[in-house]
Parts: C-alpha cells; sequence; structure tokens
C-alpha cells in the first residue's frame, strides 16, 4: 500500500521528473545529487511530506509539456532538489501541482489570508486550495501583510527587451529605442504584462509612456514582433532567457529596481511543513544549487577557455580569443586573427607601396632625360638664328630650374616606419622652391628685358639692358626664396612624425602614419605660396603686355604661357605640407599629388 501511494505521489513531482525514475527512488539506500552521496534511509522509514501546490507557467521558470504532461524549467529544477535534500533528512517530500490562474495576481489570491473580503472575493473554500504558489514573484511590503514568503532563491531587476532592427532600414530605426526614458519621450509604446507587480513599478516610475497591457508574456512578445510596442518590460532574467533562444531578441541592458525572488506561502501551511521547506531552500543556496540552475537557464553557453567548435574540440587562444555561444572562437582584438586567433595581424605603417617609389624614380627620370637632350639640343643650335634670338644662356637657366624642381620628387620617397630621421623632409622644399624660382624668375627677367626694349624702340629711345641686369633679376627673385627656406630650416625645420591612427581595446596601435611636420609649416608655406602668386601674376600680366610682339623676339612670352599653365595646376605641391597634414592617414593617396608635375623645355 506504501509502495503505491509512494508511486502515486510521484505524479506530482516537477522539473521533468519521469515515471521509470520515480520507481527507481524506491527502496535505494543512498542518493547522489551533484557528486555528492547523500545516505537515505529505505523509503519504508520515510516520513512523507505532501504540499498542495499550485504552478504559475512563465518559461523558463515553469513550462508544461502538452505531450509529455511533464512540468519543466527552472523551479522543476529546484523541487527536484528539494526532494533530494528532503530525503537526506529522512522526509519523503512531494508535491500535489496544479495550473493555477495565469495572471500573478489571481494566483497569489489563492494563498492569501484576506480571502471573502472586497480586496479577495475568492471563497474561502478557494484559499484552501493550495498551500503554495510556484511562481517567480517580487516581494514587496503590502504583499508580506497577506502571505508568508519562502527564502529568496533569486535575485533579478526589472529590464526591456526589443526586436534586432535592420541598421540600414531608417524607418524602424525611429522606432528603435533602447530605454524606456527615451521610449517615454518619444511618444513610444511599451508591452507589460498585466495584472503584475511589475506592470505598477514601471506605470509609476515613467508615468508619460504608452502601455499595452497582455494577458501573458508569450502575447508580449509576439505584440513586439508586430510592431504594436517598441520594448517589452518584464523580468530580466525572463528576458534573457528568451534572448538566449531567440536571436531576433536582444535584451537593451536598461535594469532598474532590483527585486526579490520568492514563492508566495499560504499562513494556513502547517509550521512544520513550513520550516522544512525553508530549511531545504537555504540548503539550496548554501551548496550552490542556485547558482548551477541559474547557469543552466540564463548565461550564454561557452566552451571552456582555450576552446572552441560546435563541439567545444578546437583550439582557441586563450590569450587572444574566447569561444562565441556557436562555438566561434571570437579575437579580443583586431591585432589577432586566424581560425584559432593565434596569428598577430602587423601594425599597418601606411607606407609608400614599392611601385610608387618606382614610379617617382621613373618621373624624374623621364624629366631629367627631357632636360638633357634639350640642353644637348640648345647647345648644338647655339649658332642658329632663332635660337640666338632666344639667347641660349637664358634656356639652359630654365632647364636648370626645371631639373632642380623635378629632382624635389626624390626626397619625397624617403619614409620611415618610426619616426624617423627623414632628411627628406627639409630637403623637398628647397628642391622645389629653388627650382621655381630660377625657372620663373628667368622667363620673368626674359619677358620684362623684351618689354623694355620694344617700349623703347616704340618711342625711339635707345636703351641697353645687360645680361648682368637680368641675372642680378633672376637672383633677385631666387633669394627670396633661399632666405624663406633658410629661415624655415633655422627656426622650426621639417621632422618625421608618426601617428598612430587606430588602437585596438587594448591600446595595441593597429595602424600608424608618418608624414612631414614642424611647429611653423603653415606660416612658412603661406609665405611661398603668397611669393609664387605674384611671380605668376606679374608674368602673367607682362604675357598679357607683350602679346602683339613677334614670337621671333618675344618667344619668352609663348614659353612664359605655356610654363604657366603647367605651374598653376602645380600651384598644389606648394601646398603639400598641408595637404599632407591634413591627410596623413592616407600616405600613399596624396604622395601623387606631392610629386611635382612634368617641366617641358
Amino acid at each position: 500500500m506504501l509502495s503505491a501511494i509512494r508511486r502515486g505521489m510521484c505524479l506530482w513531482i516537477l522539473s521533468g521528473v519521469t515515471r521509470t525514475q520515480c520507481a527507481s527512488f524506491a527502496g535505494e539506500a543512498t542518493l547522489k545529487s551533484d557528486g555528492r552521496t547523500l545516505e537515505v534511509t529505505n523509503y519504508d522509514d520515510l516520513k512523507n511530506i505532501t504540499i498542495r501546490a499550485g504552478i504559475l507557467l512563465a518559461p523558463p521558470f515553469a513550462m508544461y509539456g502538452e505531450d509529455s504532461g511533464i512540468y519543466t524549467g527552472f523551479q522543476g529544477d529546484l523541487l527536484g532538489r528539494l526532494q533530494t535534500f528532503a530525503k537526506a533528512d529522512g522526509f519523503n517530500l512531494n508535491f500535489e501541482l496544479e495550473l493555477s490562474p495565469p495572471q500573478y495576481g489571481a494566483a497569489l489570491d489563492l494563498v492569501a489570508n484576506d480571502c471573502n473580503s472586497t480586496v479577495n472575493p475568492n471563497p474561502i473554500e478557494e484559499c484552501q486550495r493550495f498551500e503554495l504558489i510556484i511562481g517567480d514573484y517580487y516581494v514587496n511590503g503590502p504583499r508580506s501583510m497577506r502571505i508568508d514568503f519562502s527564502p529568496t532563491w533569486l535575485k533579478t531587476t526589472m529590464s526591456t527587451i526589443k526586436t534586432v532592427k535592420d541598421p540600414k532600414d531608417k524607418a524602424a530605426q525611429l522606432t528603435d529605442f533602447t530605454t524606456l526614458t527615451q521610449l517615454q519621450a518619444g511618444g513610444g509604446t511599451a508591452c507589460v504584462p498585466e495584472g503584475t507587480y511589475l506592470r505598477e513599478v514601471v506605470m509609476n516610475k515613467f508615468p508619460r509612456a504608452n502601455y499595452s497591457d497582455c494577458p501573458s508574456p508569450n502575447e508580449c512578445v509576439q505584440r513586439l514582433r508586430d510592431g504594436v510596442c517598441s520594448l517589452y518590460v518584464d523580468d530580466e532574467l525572463a528576458l534573457r532567457y528568451r534572448a538566449l533562444n531567440d536571436r531576433s531578441l536582444e535584451v537593451t541592458g536598461e535594469q532598474f529596481n532590483t527585486q526579490y525572488i520568492v514563492w508566495p506561502i499560504s499562513y494556513n501551511m502547517d509550521r512544520e511543513k513550513s520550516l522544512l521547506l525553508k530549511k531545504w531552500m537555504y540548503t539550496s543556496v548554501s551548496n550552490a544549487t542556485l547558482d548551477d540552475l541559474s547557469y543552466k537557464y540564463f548565461d550564454v553557453k561557452v566552451c571552456p577557455l582555450g576552446l572552441a567548435g560546435p563541439s567545444c574540440d578546437k583550439k582557441c587562444d586563450p590569450k587572444h580569443g574566447t569561444s562565441d555561444r556557436d562555438g566561434k572562437c571570437i579575437c579580443q582584438s583586431s591585432k589577432w586573427t586566424g581560425e584559432d586567433c593565434s596569428i598577430e595581424v602587423e601594425e599597418d605603417l601606411n607606407l609608400y607601396p614599392d611601385w610608387e617609389v618606382y614610379l617617382a624614380y621613373a618621373l624624374f627620370a623621364i624629366n631629367a632625360f627631357a632636360c638633357l637632350l634639350c640642353f644637348v639640343w640648345v647647345h648644338l643650335k647655339r649658332y642658329t638664328r632663332l635660337v640666338k634670338l632666344w639667347q641660349p644662356f637664358f634656356l639652359k637657366f630654365i632647364l636648370l630650374g626645371c631639373f632642380v624642381s623635378s629632382a624635389s620628387i626624390i626626397p619625397t620617397t624617403q619614409q620611415s616606419e618610426g619616426d624617423g630621421p627623414v632628411y627628406g623632409c627639409m630637403v623637398f622644399p628647397w628642391l622645389y622652391c629653388i627650382g621655381f624660382s630660377i625657372t620663373l624668375g628667368t622667363l620673368l627677367s626674359k619677358i620684362f628685358r623684351v618689354y623694355r626694349l620694344f617700349q623703347a624702340a616704340s618711342r625711339a629711345q635707345r636703351v641697353t639692358i645687360t645680361a648682368r641686369e637680368t641675372l642680378l633679376m633672376i637672383f633677385g627673385i631666387t633669394i627670396v626664396d633661399v632666405a624663406v627656406i633658410a629661415v624655415w630650416s633655422g627656426v622650426a625645420p621639417l621632422h618625421w612624425k608618426r601617428t598612430i591612427t587606430s588602437t585596438d581595446h587594448f591600446g595595441q596601435p593597429l595602424s600608424s602614419a608618418g608624414y612631414c611636420t614642424s611647429d611653423y609649416w603653415k606660416v612658412f608655406v603661406t609665405i611661398i605660396v603668397a611669393w609664387h602668386l605674384v611671380l605668376m601674376l606679374m608674368a602673367s600680366y607682362l604675357c598679357y603686355l607683350t602679346r602683339n610682339i613677334s614670337s621671333q623676339f618675344a618667344g619668352e612670352a609663348f614659353a612664359s604661357f605655356v610654363y604657366l599653365n603647367l605651374l598653376y595646376p602645380q600651384q598644389p605641391n606648394l601646398q603639400n605640407l598641408c595637404f599632407s597634414y591634413c591627410h596623413r592617414e592616407q600616405i600613399s593617396s596624396y604622395f601623387i599629388v606631392f610629386q611635382p608635375s612634368d617641366h617641358r623645355c
């Protein structure tokens, strides 16, 4: 008879215990739980304790399988552990389970001490059905006056969950609230489970928000998917469980009002049963049972440190990577890569690629060869009438300026993986400015010489302009550039500097860029640019004045016009320092702009 009673009681055991497992308890001398061996007497010697309990379905705390007829979930597992602790004390603990009303308030009324009242209209007979409600209830003052509480078996907070929005969907982003404060300010709607203490707290804390009351958590989630509400407010642990099992949902991380979860116990429960139940619940706290169950239901399951893969059978460098919920080894920093995060990514120094350096040498070689070819031609044709009119000496000066200016491309190819030194930083402005001054100064002085001669002829005046005067004019133009560059070199010369442009979250550099800079480079570049613009405007004006002179005598005007058209688009090169500073993270891109244009003789 006793054996039959025990088998009948097993049908009420929660937490997925099958009939076969229940039958196996009969007559066992020992019972193992979590690696611990508990001495248990024969079932015939155990004292039976039966607790009538209503169960409130709320995943993952309590779930019911329609096909299997078995209750599962966090509380189901907890009840199974309580039975184990009871057996260790010589008690055979059984639970007569029955579904309670789905609303928290209605279920709590069935164990409250104020039945048959205006607050709780349930008849007294109804309030005697259960001694305990298996549900995830929050502790609060008003409830403590109506019911007894079990020991706290979990700590939680109130939080929110939302659907994962497509970042490309701009319309969806307009209602993508992250907190209830944002939702309240934006006029959004939040779903809350009706008839709960949580609903009262949320509505008091955010009174201006819009709310949609849901009869069940599943209905709240469905309304969230349908766009009826932007956020669903509920217990954080319950929301975490849903997000773990449904990747279309995302817990926002908003947490407010820390809560302690308990079971409501009727004051009518037998005192001995109440004390024993609380004792066994305290045992579940002290021996880490609740910690184990919390990990099982609410934490993301990942492989142990150093392992990855769906079966945790692959390596994952423990220093630089960890496994995610899918078993993929995720590198903790962009500095490491590979399937096991063991391959170090070298810092991107943004150095000029070899092909750009070779291109620079090739461009200089073309310019140098063109200058040399023109120089030889001028020398061989120096006695011809046209070349004599253009004066070979000054033509060779122009070629010299073209060569020097073109040579400025060479120092731009110098670079350093660190902070230098890179001597080419200051060499570049020297070569470019001197070459520019010699070339444009020669053209300017020649066209000015022709202009003065023809102006004197038109007035029937005799004027003599010596080559010495022309050379002095070229020297005067060049000495201005030399003086500015010399002061620049002495006061604040350009130097190579490398700046880290990106790092990982550990501060390790991922990329950097090197460039030439100085404290007052803007001042000196502005002076040089202004001076060169003045020279080009003067040359342009002289070209305009001599536009009607025969090209046999004023070939310089034509040459100046052509050269100015080459120099005007080249003028950004004078500002290369400014450009390189502003775009120093894209070294290879400004390198091409950095190079002087091809000079033609």
